[in-house]
C-alpha cells in the first residue's frame, strides 16, 4: 500500500466483519475531524462494507488502510491475497460495479502474484462544489458524473429511488454489523466480569435494587451464606441480618446511609442460611446513571471471623502480658525486700560482734540471729531456683520408697514451735497408708509450704487441722485453718507464681508468694492435683492435695552412715572466695581431715605435686581458669594424681551444671550451701572408692 501525497489515518487487518465495522467507525471519526460531509462518509462506509463482506466471506488475507489523500479525498485501500480464491480481477471488477455509484473512485489493480489492491475514495464537499460550478461533474447519485465516475446514474426517478434504497440497505447492514460487534463485546465483557466475580470465593458479591432486593449472586455468596442463586435472587438482603437488627430497621438504615454518604463500610454480625452468625465486613456502594438517578447498590461481604478471633486473642495475650509484667514487678519488689531484711539483721549483728562489746548472752543471740536469717535467705534462694527449674521444665524427682504418714508427722513436729509461738492449735489425723513411690524431699516441701502458709495467715489463738487419709486410689492430704480466708476474686489465682492476695507495701505478711505455686507443680509431677476452698474473707481456707498411691513391695531403708570422721585424709580445697574457702577448710579440719586451700586453679595445680591430696574439693566458677578446666588437666596427666577423687562444691545448682561437672571428671557434685556432715559423707564415700 502507498500513502503518497496523503496522510495515513489507520491500518487494520480484515479478518471478520467486526474489523470492517471498526474501520468504518474510524473513518467516521476522521471525517468528523477533517470536515468530510456525513453523506459522503455513509457512502464510503457502505462501499467498504460491501467489499469487506466479500473479502471476509472468502477468508483470504486482507489489510485495509484509511488515508486522507490528494483531492482532497478520503480513501480506503484494501490489499488482498488469494486473488484466485476471490475469482480473479474480473470477479472483483464485478463487485466494484455495485459500489461505483456510491463513491467517486472504485478501482482494482493487480500487485504481486495472486494479490490485488482495491481503492475506494470520496471527495470532500468543497471539491464537489467547485466541480459543480465548473460543470465538471456532481456527487455520485447526482445528475452528472465527472471523469473519474463510472456509468451515469439512471435518470428515471423510480430507478434512482431503487438505488437509493439499496444504498440505505447497505448502510443499515453496516450499522447492524457494528451493533452486533458491540453486542459481542458487551457479552464478552459480561462473561469476563461474571468469571471474575465468581473466581473470588472468599467474597459474597451481589447487586441490589434501590429497595435492597438481591438481583445478582456470585459463587462466593453461595459459599459464604449457603444460599443458591435461584433461592436468594428476588429476596431482600435483610435475610443476611439478625432478626433483632431487622426489627430495629438496620437494613433500611444502611441503604440510606450508603446512598447519602456515597459508600458505607461496616462490620457486624450476619446470618447464614443455616442460622449461624458470623463476623462480616460489608461494603455498600450506590449505583447511579448519567442523570445521577439511583439504580441500585453493589454489596461486597467478607467473613472476618478468623481475623476477629486473632485480634481478640492478641488482645487477651497483651492483657495477660501486662498482668504478668505487673506481677513480675511486684515480685521483684517483694524479693528485694525479703532478701534485704535478713541481710540487714545479719550485717547489724556482725558489726556488733566485730566491736567486741557483747557479753556471752548477746554473742549467743547474735550468732542465733545470723544463723536464722542465713537459713531464711538460703530458703528464699532455694525457692527461687526451684521456681526457675519449674518454669524451664528442669525440676526432676528422685523417686524412692516413701511412707507418707511419718513424713507428714516429722514435718509437723518441726513446725509446731512456730504454731505454739502464735498460740495456734495444730490438730492432726494421720492415717497410715503404707509405702509409696515418691520424692520424699519434695513431698516434705509440699507439706511444709501448706502448713507454713496456714500458720502465717491464721491469727493468734486460731486452729489448724492436718489430715491424711486414703480415698479410692489416692492419698488425700488436707490442711484447714481458721485464718483470714481468701476472697473470691483471688481464689482462682492462689496457685499462680508471683501472685499474692496482698502485694502492697503495707501487707502484714512477708514471703515471695512462691510456696503454693511450688506445691501445685510438685504435686502435678507426682501425678496428683491440688485445690483450695474458702468461703471468703474471715472464713478460713482449706487446701487439698491428692497423690496417687503407688505401692512398692520388698523395700527396705538404706543403711545409715555411722559417722563422718575424715581422720587421715588429705584434702585440697580450691575456691576463689576467701570466706567460703576458710569455712570449708575449718569444717573439714573439725572432721579430722588435713586440709590445704588454694585461691585459684593455677595455685591448686602447683600444690598437687607438693601436698599429694587424697581428695580434691573445688569450686567451679573461678576467674581465669575454672573448675572444669582444672579437673580436665588433672585427668589428662599420667601418674597418681590422674585418678584423684574430686568433689565439685559450687553455687551452680542446675541439673545441666551437675551433668557437665560429672562429665568433666568430678566424682560428685554438691551445691552450695551444704551441711558439713553431708559434705564429709560425700568425701568419705568417694575416698573409699580409690
Amino acid at each position: 500500500m502507498s500513502d503518497e501525497g496523503g496522510l495515513t489515518v489507520t491500518t487494520t487487518t480484515l479478518r471478520a466483519m467486526q474489523d470492517v465495522v471498526s474501520l468504518c467507525r474510524r473513518a467516521r471519526s476522521a471525517a468528523a475531524e477533517f470536515g468530510l460531509d456525513s453523506a459522503g462518509t455513509r457512502r464510503l462506509c457502505a462501499a467498504v462494507t460491501e467489499i469487506g463482506q466479500t473479502v471476509t466471506a472468502a477468508d483470504v488475507p486482507a489489510t485495509a488502510q484509511l488515508t486522507l489523500a490528494d483531492g482532497p479525498s478520503m480513501q480506503v485501500s484494501i490489499r488482498v491475497a488469494g486473488l484466485r480464491t476471490l475469482g480473479g480481477i474480473d470477479a472483483i471488477e464485478h463487485s466494484l460495479e455495485v459500489v461505483r455509484r456510491l463513491v467517486h473512485q472504485a478501482a482494482v489493480e493487480p500487485r504481486a502474484a495472486d494479490e490485488a489492491e482495491i481503492t475506494l475514495s470520496v471527495l470532500f464537499r468543497s471539491v464537489l462544489t467547485d466541480r459543480a460550478s465548473s460543470g465538471v461533474g456532481a456527487e455520485p447519485g447526482g445528475r452528472t458524473r465527472g471523469a473519474n465516475d463510472g456509468n451515469a446514474l439512471p435518470d428515471d426517478p423510480l430507478d434512482r429511488a431503487h438505488h437509493e434504497l439499496l444504498d440505505a440497505n447497505r448502510e443499515v447492514m453496516a450499522l447492524h454489523a457494528e451493533l452486533a460487534a458491540q453486542a459481542d463485546r458487551l457479552r464478552l465483557s459480561e462473561e469476563k466480569l461474571h468469571l471474575l466475580v465468581d473466581s473470588v470465593p472468599d467474597y459474597a458479591i451481589c447487586m441490589l435494587s434501590p429497595h435492597g432486593v438481591v438481583t445478582t449472586w456470585n459463587a462466593g455468596g453461595e459459599r459464604l451464606f449457603g444460599y443458591p442463586g435461584d433461592e436468594i435472587i428476588g429476596r431482600s438482603f435483610g435475610a443476611f441480618y439478625l432478626q433483632a437488627d431487622c426489627d430495629e430497621g438496620a437494613p433500611a438504615a444502611h441503604l440510606m446511609a450508603a446512598e447519602s454518604e456515597g459508600r458505607l463500610e461496616s462490620e457486624g454480625l450476619r446470618v447464614r442460611r443455616s442460622g449461624h452468625a458470623f463476623e462480616a465486613h460489608v461494603v455498600l456502594t450506590p449505583l447511579r446513571d448519567d442523570a445521577r438517578e439511583l439504580r441500585g447498590f453493589s454489596m461486597v461481604i467478607r467473613d472476618v471471623s478468623e481475623r476477629k478471633r486473632l485480634e481478640d486473642d492478641l488482645r487477651r495475650r497483651a492483657e495477660d502480658l501486662a498482668v504478668a509484667h505487673r506481677a513480675k514487678e511486684d515480685f521483684l519488689a517483694t524479693l528485694s525486700h525479703e532478701l534485704r531484711t535478713p541481710l540487714n539483721a545479719m550485717l547489724g549483728w556482725t558489726r556488733l560482734l566485730r566491736i567486741g562489746k557483747l557479753d556471752a548472752e548477746g554473742t549467743a543471740r547474735a550468732l542465733e540471729t545470723i544463723e536464722r536469717n542465713a537459713r531464711l535467705q538460703e530458703q528464699l534462694i532455694a525457692d527461687i531456683l526451684d521456681v526457675s527449674r519449674i518454669v524451664t521444665g528442669k525440676l526432676r524427682l528422685e523417686l524412692r520408697p516413701t511412707d507418707l504418714a511419718p513424713l507428714v508427722e516429722n514435718t509437723l513436729d518441726t513446725l509446731r514451735p512456730s504454731a505454739d509461738a502464735k498460740s495456734i492449735t495444730l490438730n492432726t489425723a494421720l492415717q497410715a497408708l503404707g509405702t509409696v513411690l515418691g520424692d520424699a524431699d519434695r513431698l516434705e516441701q509440699v507439706v511444709w509450704n501448706l502448713v507454713v502458709n496456714a500458720i502465717k495467715f491464721t491469727p493468734t489463738g486460731g486452729e489448724i487441722t492436718v489430715s491424711l487419709e486414703h480415698h479410692g486410689g489416692s492419698a488425700v492430704l488436707t490442711v484447714s485453718d481458721t485464718g483470714e480466708g481468701i476472697s473470691p476474686d483471688v481464689l482462682p489465682y492462689v496457685f499462680d507464681r508471683f501472685r499474692q492476695g496482698d502485694a502492697s507495701v503495707t501487707r502484714p505478711h512477708g514471703g515471695l508468694g512462691l510456696g503454693l505455686s511450688m506445691v501445685r507443680h510438685i504435686v502435678e509431677l507426682h501425678g496428683g492435683k491440688s485445690s483450695v476452698m474458702s468461703a471468703g474473707r474471715g472464713a478460713g481456707a482449706t487446701f487439698i492435695v491428692q497423690l496417687p498411691l503407688r505401692a512398692v513391695r520388698g523395700t527396705r531403708d538404706a543403711a545409715s552412715v555411722a559417722d563422718h570422721i575424715l581422720d587421715g585424709l588429705r584434702i585440697l580445697v580450691v575456691d576463689d572466695e576467701a570466706d567460703a574457702r576458710d569455712v570449708v577448710t575449718r569444717a573439714l579440719d573439725e572432721c579430722g581431715a588435713r586440709t590445704v586451700s588454694a585461691g585459684s586453679a593455677g595455685e591448686a595445680w602447683r600444690l598437687l605435686s607438693e601436698f599429694h591430696p587424697d581428695v580434691l574439693v573445688s569450686d567451679i566458677r573461678m576467674p581465669g581458669e575454672d573448675g572444669y578446666s582444672l579437673i580436665q588437666r588433672i585427668r589428662s596427666q599420667s601418674g597418681a594424681s590422674q585418678g584423684l577423687p574430686a568433689v565439685a562444691l559450687t553455687g551452680l545448682a542446675h541439673p545441666e551444671d551437675r551433668r557437665r561437672a560429672l562429665t568433666a571428671g568430678y566424682q560428685s557434685f554438691v551445691p552450695k550451701p551444704v551441711e558439713v556432715s553431708e559434705l564429709a559423707e560425700v568425701i568419705r564415700r568417694i575416698a573409699r572408692k580409690r
